[in-house]
Parts: C-alpha cells; sequence; structure tokens
C-alpha cells in the first residue's frame, strides 16, 4: 500500500504542472506567419495531414504511404485509431518525426535523413509513416478500459501521464522500430550500425541491470531506449508471438500501481522484466561472442585513448602525412574540431549548432562542414550556412547561400566546395561552388525519386557520391568538366554509406558478416578488397597516397580513429548488381482543401486538479491548435483559506512576430485586519470584497543562437488593470487596493549566452544572463508606485572540470508610494522576502560533481549521480524614511548536496537534495529539504 501511494504522488506531481494555468504560456515552435495551409483526408482512414501550401508533393506522397501502411501498422494492436492530424514540417533542417497527447497530433518532418544508420536503403516518408502511426495505435489503448477513467478526469494530459507512467519508454519506441522494420526493406534493426552501442557494451561492461536501462549512466554509454527496446519487444515477439505487445500493454494499463508492467510481463512469460532482460541480453551476448572476427585487425589506434566515459572521434580528414582532423565529443565535450598528430591532440574550434553530420571535408589549409541557421523568431524555420575553418590563420569565414546547405566537400586544392540543397519541396539538388569568389559553377540535378547521401569531390575533376532509389543504392562517379557520368556501381540492398574516391579506387563501408567494414574496389578492373576486420563496425574512411587509410572504429567508449597499411592481397571479384528496373514513379493525386490558420481552439485537457500551492482546488480546460499558434485556458480556483474562488482565463497567440498574451481573472477576495491605530490592537474586522484583474502583453523573442553559444533576447511589455468593489474596510494592506479601477505597465528585457554543457558538466561552463525589470503605474490614479531592477549573473569555470562557479549581482529600487508591488529579487537563501526601497544583491554558488555512482536500491531506487553546491549570499535593505535611511544586512552561506536518481524504474530524472545553511541574522543553522527537478 505504501508503494501504491507513492505511485499516486507521483501521478499528482506530474498532473498539477501540465494543467495549471499560468499567465504568460511557452512559447512553442512556429512557422512563418505568411505561411498558408492545406489539408488532405486520408480515403478510408481517421487521419487527416496538414500540411504548408508548399509542400502538396510530400502531402501528396504521405497521404499514399498511409493508405497504404496503415492497416498492417496496427494490426497486431487491439485498438483502431480515433481522428488523428499529422503535420508535415517542411521549413527546416531537422529529420525526425513524433507523437505527442499534448494536443493531439504527430509531426512530421520532411527533410530525408543522410545516417545510413537510420534510413537504411528506405524512402523517408515511408518509414516516418510506418514509424510514427505505430505511435498512435499505441496511444488508443490509453482510451480503453481503466486507463480510461485518466483520460476521462484529465484528458489528453492525463492519458500521456499515466501511460508513460505504466508503459516503459522502451517499449513505446521498441515496438514502432520493430514495426517499421517488418513492413520496410531494411528496418533500423537490420542495420548493423543501428545495434553498435548495444553489442559493444555487452562485450566491453557486460549485462546491465534493468535499471541502468532505464536511467542510463555518467560512467559509460549505455545503448539507448531505441536500441534496446527494439531488441527487447523483437524478443518478446519472438517468444510468445505477435500479438504478444499488445496484451501485455493493455493488461499493464489495467493496473494502476508499481511495477504493474512488470507484473503482466512475468504472468505472461514466467520472467519478471528484470529477469527477462538479463536472458535475453545474455543470448544476444553469446551470440556476439560466437560471432567475433577471426581475422586480427592489424589496424593501429592513432586518435587519443579514452580512459573513462565515451568520447568519439568522428569523420576523419587526412591534412597531412602525419596529421588528420576530426569531430570530437561526448560525455566530456561538446562537438569540437580537434588536430590529431603523433597521437597529440590540439583543439580547433569548437561547432556551432551542428547541420546534420555524416561527413567532414578538409583540405591541407581548409576544413569545412555546415552549421544551422536558425531563424530569428520562427522556430519551424531553420537554413544552413557553410563555415571553412582556416588552419593557418585559425580564422572561421561563413558563406550564408540562404539556402538548406549541407555535407559540404572542398576539393583538395581548396578552390571548390561541392554541397547538397535540400529544398522545402522534397527536392534536392548538388551546388558546385568557387571558394575564392562565391560563384556558382555547376546546378547538378537530381532526379525525381533519387536521394543522393555523402557527395563528395575527388582528385581528376571527380566526384563520387550514394544514390538511394526504390530500396536500392548505388555508387555514381562523375566528371567536374563535362558532368557526365564515369562509372555507377551498384550495389544493390547493401547499405553503404561515406565514399571517398582516390585514383582508381573507391573506398566505403558495406555490411560484411553483420558488421560493417571499410571495403574499397577497382573501378576499371572490378576487383573489390575487404580492408577492416573491425570488432563491431569501421567508417568514414580515407586514403592517403594508397598507402594507408584511416577511419573510424566503434569502442564502447566512443569511435576511435583507426589506421591501417593498404596491401595488395585478397582481391576477389566484384560483381555490379544490375541497376533495377525503376518502377514508374508513385504520382498520386489526392483531393486537397485550404486549412485555416484560424482553426485556433483544440481543448485537449480539463479536469480538478491540486494547484501547485497545494492548497488549491482548480477545475480547468486547456487548448492548443494543431499548428501551436494559439494556446488558452480556462478555469475556477477554489482558495480554502479565504473560502472564496477565482475565474480566470489566459490566452497566447504566437501566430505574428510579437507575441500577444492576455489574462483575466475574477476573484472573490477575503481580508482581515486590525483596524486599531494604537495598541491594544483587538479591533479584528474582516471584510469580502471582489477584485476583477486582467493583463494584456506582447513578447518579441528572439533566438539569437549562431554559435556553441545558446543566445536568447526576450523583450516584453504589459498592461495590467484592476477593479476593486465591496472594500469596505476603513484600512488596508500596502499590497491590496481601495474601491476603483487602476492600472499599472510592466517592461521587461531577458538576455542570455551561455556555452553548451557537456553531459559531465553541472552548469554552462562560459556565459552570463542579464535581466531588467520596470513596473509602475505611469497613470493618473489613487495609487502610486514604482519598483524597477537589474540582474546580472556570469558563469565561470571551476578548478576543475566540469566545475561551475556562478556569480549574481543584482539592485532593485521600489519608490515610497502608497502601493507595493511583489518584489523581483529575492533575499539570500534562508530568509522570507521583505520589501525595501533599495535592495543590494550578490550571491556566489560553486557547482561540482560529486560521483558517478550507478548504485541500484532493489527495484525502487537508482542513484547515478551526487552533485554538490557551495554558496554564499548577501544583501543589503534599505528603507528611506522621514527622519533617515535605515538598512539591513542579510548573509547567509552553506552547501547543497543532491542526487539525480530513478524512482522505480521511471525513466524521468528525479533530483532530490538536501541544504544546510548558516543565518548570519539568528547565528543559526538550518537544514532544508531541496528539490531540483522531478522528472516531469
Amino acid at each position: 500500500m505504501a508503494l501504491k501511494k507513492v505511485f499516486i504522488f507521483l501521478l499528482y506531481l506530474g498532473i498539477a504542472p501540465m494543467t495549471m494555468a499560468q499567465l504568460n504560456y511557452a512559447l512553442l515552435d512556429q512557422n512563418p506567419a505568411s505561411v498558408q495551409w492545406k489539408r488532405i483526408q486520408v480515403p478510408n482512414h481517421a487521419i487527416q495531414i496538414i500540411y504548408p501550401e508548399d509542400a502538396d508533393s510530400l502531402a501528396q506522397l504521405t497521404a499514399f504511404y498511409l493508405e497504404k501502411h496503415v492497416n498492417q501498422v496496427g494490426k497486431t494492436l487491439p485498438s483502431k485509431l480515433h481522428p488523428w492530424k499529422i503535420v508535415l514540417q517542411n521549413k527546416g533542417i531537422y529529420s525526425n518525426g513524433f507523437v505527442s497527447l499534448n494536443a493531439p497530433r504527430a509531426e512530421f518532418f520532411s527533410i530525408p535523413t543522410q545516417s545510413p544508420a537510420l534510413v537504411g536503403t528506405n524512402e523517408w516518408l515511408e518509414m516516418l509513416v510506418s514509424h510514427e502511426t505505430r505511435h498512435m495505435f499505441q496511444n488508443e489503448l490509453g482510451r480503453q478500459g481503466l486507463a480510461k477513467v485518466f483520460r476521462s478526469l484529465w484528458g489528453s494530459n492525463g492519458q500521456a501521464l499515466y501511460s508513460n507512467l505504466i508503459v516503459p519508454n522502451w517499449l513505446w519506441e521498441g515496438d514502432a522500430v520493430e514495426t517499421e522494420t517488418k513492413l520496410n526493406p531494411i528496418g533500423r534493426s537490420k542495420i548493423p550500425e543501428f545495434y553498435l552501442p548495444l553489442h559493444a557494451y555487452l562485450s566491453e561492461f557486460g549485462i546491465p541491470s534493468y535499471g541502468k536501462l532505464m536511467g542510463k549512466s555518467f560512467r559509460e554509454f549505455v545503448p539507448n531506449h531505441y536500441v534496446f527496446g527494439q531488441y527487447l519487444s523483437q524478443y518478446i515477439r519472438q517468444k510468445q508471438g505477435e500479438f504478444t505487445i499488445g496484451q501485455i500493454w493493455q493488461n499493464a494499463l489495467q493496473r494502476p500501481y508499481p511495477f504493474a508492467f512488470s507484473s503482466v510481463v512475468k504472468q505472461r512469460t514466467g520472467l519478471s522484466i528484470d529477469q527477462l532482460s538479463q536472458l535475453a541480453l545474455k543470448e544476444l551476448r553469446d551470440s556476439i561472442q560466437l560471432k567475433q572476427q577471426v581475422n586480427a585487425d592489424n589496424a593501429v589506434q592513432i586518435s587519443p585513448k579514452v580512459s573513462k566515459g565515451y568520447t568519439p572521434y568522428e569523420y576523419p580528414c587526412w591534412i597531412s602525412d602525419n596529421a588528420f582532423v576530426a569531430i570530437k565529443s561526448g560525455f566530456s565535450s561538446i562537438p569540437v574540431l580537434v588536430e590529431v598528430s603523433h597521437g597529440q591532440e590540439k583543439e580547433l574550434t569548437k561547432l556551432g549548432p551542428i547541420a546534420e553530420m555524416n561527413m567532414l571535408s578538409a583540405s591541407p589549409n581548409w576544413i569545412v562542414w555546415s552549421e544551422i541557421k536558425f531563424d530569428v523568431r520562427w522556430g519551424q524555420k531553420q537554413g544552413t550556412r557553410l563555415v571553412l575553418f582556416n588552419r593557418e590563420t585559425k580564422e572561421k569565414t561563413f558563406w550564408d547561400g540562404d539556402e538548406k546547405w549541407i555535407n559540404p566537400s572542398i576539393s583538395q586544392d581548396g578552390k571548390q566546395v561541392l554541397t547538397l540543397v535540400q529544398n522545402n519541396s522534397g527536392s534536392s539538388h548538388l551546388l558546385l561552388l568557387d571558394v575564392e569568389t562565391r560563384q556558382l559553377i555547376k546546378k547538378i540535378a537530381i532526379a525525381s525519386g533519387e536521394q543522393v547521401l555523402h557527395a563528395r569531390l575527388a582528385d581528376q575533376n571527380r566526384m563520387v557520391f550514394v544514390v538511394k532509389r526504390q530500396h536500392q543504392k548505388s555508387i555514381r562517379v562523375m566528371d567536374l568538366v563535362h558532368f557526365n557520368q564515369l562509372y555507377e556501381i551498384g550495389l544493390g540492398a547493401n547499405n553503404i554509406g561515406a565514399p571517398y574516391l582516390q585514383g582508381d579506387y573507391v573506398y566505403f563501408n558495406e555490411p560484411v558478416n553483420g558488421i560493417d567494414q571499410i571495403v574499397r574496389i577497382h573501378l576499371k578492373n572490378k576487383q573489390q578488397q575487404i580492408l577492416t576486420h573491425s570488432q563491431f563496425g569501421a567508417y568514414s574512411a580515407q586514403a592517403f597516397n594508397d598507402e594507408k587509410i584511416i577511419y573510424q572504429s566503434y569502442r564502447a567508449s566512443g569511435d576511435a580513429i583507426m589506421q591501417t597499411n593498404l596491401k595488395n592481397e585478397d582481391w576477389k571479384p566484384f560483381v555490379s548488381e544490375a541497376s533495377p528496373t525503376y518502377n514508374h514513379l508513385v504520382n498520386p493525386n489526392y483531393a486537397a482543401q485550404k486549412y485555416s490558420k484560424w482553426n485556433i481552439f483544440n481543448v485537449y485537457s480539463w479536469g480538478p486538479l491540486i494547484a501547485a500551492q497545494g492548497n488549491q482546488l482548480e477545475v480547468s480546460l486547456l487548448s492548443k491548435n494543431i499548428t501551436n499558434t494559439f494556446q488558452a485556458g480556462l478555469g475556477y480556483q477554489y482558495d480554502p483559506n479565504e473560502r472564496a474562488g477565482t475565474q480566470f482565463a489566459r490566452f497566447s497567440y504566437q501566430g505574428l512576430f510579437p507575441v500577444f498574451d492576455a489574462s483575466f481573472q475574477n476573484s472573490q477576495r477575503s481580508t482581515s485586519l486590525y483596524i486599531d491605530k494604537r495598541a491594544p490592537f483587538d479591533s479584528l474586522r474582516t471584510d469580502n470584497w471582489t477584485q476583477t484583474k486582467g493583463d494584456l502583453g506582447i513578447r518579441l523573442p528572439f533566438n539569437l543562437t549562431h554559435s556553441a553559444y545558446s543566445e536568447f533576447l526576450t523583450i516584453s511589455s504589459t498592461y495590467s488593470f484592476f477593479q476593486v468593489s465591496g472594500y469596505d474596510l476603513p484600512l488596508r494592506f500596502k499590497s491590496e487596493a481601495f474601491n476603483g479601477m487602476y492600472s499599472s505597465m510592466t517592461h521587461a528585457l531577458s538576455y542570455s549566452k551561455l556555452l553548451n554543457k557537456a553531459y559531465w558538466d553541472v552548469q554552462s561552463p562560459w556565459g552570463y544572463q542579464i535581466g531588467l525589470h520596470w513596473q509602475g503605474t505611469p497613470f493618473s490614479q489613487n495609487l502610486n508606485s514604482e519598483i524597477w531592477s537589474a540582474q546580472l549573473k556570469a558563469f565561470v569555470p571551476g578548478l576543475f572540470k566540469h566545475h561551475g562557479i556562478s556569480l549574481r549581482g543584482a539592485y532593485q529600487q521600489q519608490s515610497n508610494g502608497n502601493y507595493t508591488f511583489a518584489s523581483t529579487l529575492a533575499l539570500p537563501r534562508g530568509y522570507t522576502t521583505v520589501l525595501y526601497n533599495r535592495l543590494y544583491s550578490f550571491s556566489a554558488d560553486y557547482k561540482f560533481p560529486i560521483a558517478n555512482t550507478d548504485f541500484n536500491v532493489g527495484r525502487l531506487l537508482y542513484v547515478k549521480r551526487l552533485k554538490g553546491n557551495l554558496f554564499f549570499d548577501a544583501s543589503q535593505g534599505e528603507n528611506i524614511l522621514k527622519d533617515g535611511t535605515t538598512s539591513t544586512t542579510f548573509q547567509s552561506f552553506g552547501v547543497d548536496l543532491s542526487s539525480q536518481f530513478h524512482l522505480m524504474r521511471f525513466s524521468q530524472t528525479f533530483e532530490i537534495g538536501v541544504r544546510c545553511l548558516y543565518k548570519s541574522q539568528t547565528k543559526q543553522i538550518e537544514w532544508y529539504p531541496l528539490v531540483i527537478d522531478i522528472g516531469f
């Protein structure tokens, strides 16, 4: 029973924050205001596609795949689809998709990925359809049986919280990946690169506990829930039958108590989920050990050794006989460009927001890659720019084509750049550009139905790339003088990638006996040679003068850069697969209609809850439209302390460049105070009165990120009014008003520029934040007051790596009016806020990791990190009186100890700790519980 009470408490923690009304709703990702929307109703299915008008061909193709696959997708789940909407996003650079019950919908990001580990030989939109619609069917199970109660009480938010607490995240994604695998020619479970983290982890570290699989680790790179989830869901299907996943899912949702999922699995299989995962992973580990390569890999590691954690070195490029550049990332580092020579590493520069990177290109003097160029306002819109790094001057040059330029390649003489351009319509083409003049040399068309991957410039005025068409891949070599095709090497359904052309040889990675290896083919005599015998997988090879190659080889500690000498042995005849006979391209023609951008109401959550203060009951409705432009909340809140209620309505329209916010509430208030003017104070009087309050605001949010620093600016202005009626007491608190209509203005500016955090960092290593705030009563009225404040917070590294220091200084001034606004600054930790005419504030924090633990306490607790924080706070408050100025000083210092952990096998991270501080005023030591993050 105790565990069940804890579980119910977790439900409360998760539901309350999601359904609480708030003044300013969070900024959503929108498309530009100029976008016009259309819709297609998929025949015979309760699915509607909402899409920008320039994505007609993408929407038609998506509708075709939906009609083709949806029945098969849901075949093994005991559910049917209620009406769903799919929003096609084509203005960005990301390749992704998701299904959400927060304003229920799916979103498909139509730009196809360049990663062979994800796309394989599949069609991108077809793969999204098979994966994401499986999530739709999964969510439909939350409308059945006992789970339906949570939906009835709290709407989609209640359904989502309950379903995600009962059913582990690995089953959601693993089941979808397995469905995707069955409905596409080469799903991810058939792609060796997809399984790399799991295979390497099992070989290096053994079988992780189920708690570690769910909670991950700060010590080792634990395979994510897509990878081990696909393997476990596949294992259960193989052992128990195709319909088992749906039956387990359905039965688990009928049991609203901790470890319900494990109990259902045990009832079905005879094993708890801990035992089942251990057995399944043991079988996989044993099979991996049996398949270990017999041939010794004679390659030599030339990247620095990784002693702990996870640090991959990727996409190596020769820059001289004994030096190369690569991208380094991992637990201890954000993505950086490094140069390695004779085993010694030198950081060249930090990378900004990287556009999808599956290759890097370098000449002796130049290194080139592409980075995301965010729109300053519209979150769904991104472009890219080329970055050229000069090795001699260490300077960056940016080349902005105002398009989506990805995977650039530079010629060895540094004079030309080749880049792939992705268009909003779904088409693409290649551009050959002159580096010195910045002029276009040639636009190279890509045939409809073809996808080009990893295009790279080569010697002898040639280029090479992978072509994917109708689930087949080939390597194509083209002449850059006449732009005609020189060679086409058909690899059929083999999932190849990263071709590199030098002389008569083309190098690429290809699955060999279930493991990706580096292979080369002689273009003229059609002989092939397997060059590597990597234990888990080899990728991104580059040759140096036909003498040696470098490549990245996967390890449990991250990709290492290896070097091996080329030899003239073990050549075998290569038989190129004949180019497939291409079927007529699909050209669907579904009826499309206009979709009004003024479809702004979409109620998705409702019901009673305990408000954040813990003593107020609220009943509310939440609405958010499909295109993310309008949020609204309506409700009633009852305060038992005042025995009065508040009706409220809050709105936020975000479809124009400025964000417009509005909030209205009508409250029944109760005030009790002593009306005596001198002691003894014995005339306590109580009065009930009405307050109507409204806020009309405008925000200008800017995303200014253009480097490794995340940079944001928000400017806002709010007009507030409130009307008081029925107030009959002769006195009032200074924070309340007499009868009448009053108004005020609030202006605020917040700016933040923070260096991105590495996984092991406790805070941003460098950066600063600025906050300016003014609130006053500029209009003629009976109340007058003014308050303004300024804050600056700076972040610098600590004494050791991954430690951090933050320093905050602030000043606030409030006028001696007849009304008091709430303070925007807090007193030192441990003190209750008191208002002063002038307030000076300073704080210093030293945050540091204590230990990465990976410690299990049975099934109840998995502790993965301990952290500490030493702090010092000081404030001085001054009040200006008729006979002078009085001042009060507050100081406190102490330590916070906290732990990041997972409770009862939930994937959500919790962070809770304890604070011990010393207060100068009371000269006492005090202890407080500390809640930092509840994981929802």
